[in-house]
């Protein structure tokens, strides 16, 4: 079972420690200003009263009709969680998709801030049913289009996406467990279009587009979503979420990701520049953060935004950090 490793991340760059097992990973160097738009942890001093459901606290509402509400200090430490599932819907009409949301709507994008980022802490709680369901995050624009999706299904536990392209889900390479929480992290630069989705830290979607068929290219809101395999018969599986944030980013391009994959023969460290399609990047190291040594500089893939680099000499150093920086 793959579960994406927790990563260390110091000032924005990549830890490398060269004599241990790869798992580093960086962000680009340049600085950026936070704004935030949206951001609870769904606590009792933010309104939030753990005796009703969560829709019509805090503005937050829903679609279809299924389980919600809150409890407490199931992420150890961190007070009141939100949850999506558990109770099976009520209506007798065939309920197949249940989403809790808060309206944000976004339309203004400048050239110099056009990143949006999403970032919630989840966990999915198995059924005792035995019957399980998908849990997704689904952006929608201001005319109510769905433009994506990230998809978690409880069967399987294999981690998906669906765009707008109406060609379903579609698996990446990674898969959940129920041990402990994650953290998801979404990035959409609405100037170019493009999106991408770490969990603790590790890249799992990468360069999509935010919309196929030239929808408007807004942000009404992120719905967390109950998706019922059965509807005659849900799981009383569900969904844990805390720690719901939507900020602007004050960048003019997604940050890339610097992500080691593995050592040569003789040393040589091999990176993975994650980033947005067709951009140069130039990737550099360091052993103190002073003096960083550019090691190689090229454009992503127009079609998965990815670079692969070899630091040629990284046998030479008992310790490396890296980072990538965008040249346009």
């Amino acid at each position: 079972m793959k579960r994406p490793p927790a990563i260390h991340i110091l000032t924005g760059l990549a830890i490398a420690i060269l004599t241990a097992s790869p798992s580093a990973f960086g962000a680009d160097a340049r600085t950026d200003t936070t704004e935030i738009i949206y951001s609870t942890g769904f606590e009792s001093d933010q309104g939030f009263d753990p005796e009703f459901t969560i829709t019509g606290q805090d503005d937050w509402q829903a679609f279809g009709d299924g389980g919600n509400g809150l409890v407490d200090n199931f992420f150890d430490g961190e007070g009141q969680q939100a949850f999506i599932g558990l109770f099976p819907p009520e209506s007798e009409e065939v309920v197949e998709f249940y989403s809790l949301l808060r309206l944000v709507n976004i339309s203004d994008f400048p050239d110099d801030a056009p990143l949006i980022k999403f970032k919630v802490t989840m966990e999915i709680v198995d059924s005792t049913n035995n019957e399980r369901d998908n849990f997704r995050w689904s952006a929608y624009n201001i005319k109510g289009d769905r433009l994506f999706s990230v998809d978690f299904d409880n069967e399987t536990k294999a981690i998906a996406y669906a765009l707008d392209d109406d060609k379903g889900l579609i698996a990446t390479e990674f898969t959940f467990d129920h041990l402990g929480n994650y953290d998801l992290d979404i990035t959409m630069n609405f100037k170019r279009n493009t999106w991408c989705a770490t969990l603790n830290g590790s890249v799992i979607i990468n360069a999509q587009p935010l919309t196929t068929k030239d929808a408007e290219l807004t942000l009404s809101d992120m719905d967390a979503v109950w998706a019922i395999f059965k509807p005659e018969a849900p799981g009383d599986n569900y969904m844990l979420f805390d720690n719901y944030s939507l900020s602007r980013e004050s960048l003019p391009s997604i940050p890339a990701k610097v992500e080691t994959q593995g050592i040569l023969p003789g040393g040589k460290f091999v990176l993975r520049v994650f980033g947005e399609p067709s951009t140069e990047y130039q990737v550099e190291a360091t052993t103190d953060f002073i003096d960083w040594t550019p090691i190689k500089s090229g454009k992503t893939s127009a079609t998965d935004g990815t670079l692969d680099v070899i630091d040629q000499d990284a046998g030479n150093f008992i310790s490396r950090f890296y980072r990538a920086i965008t040249l346009q």
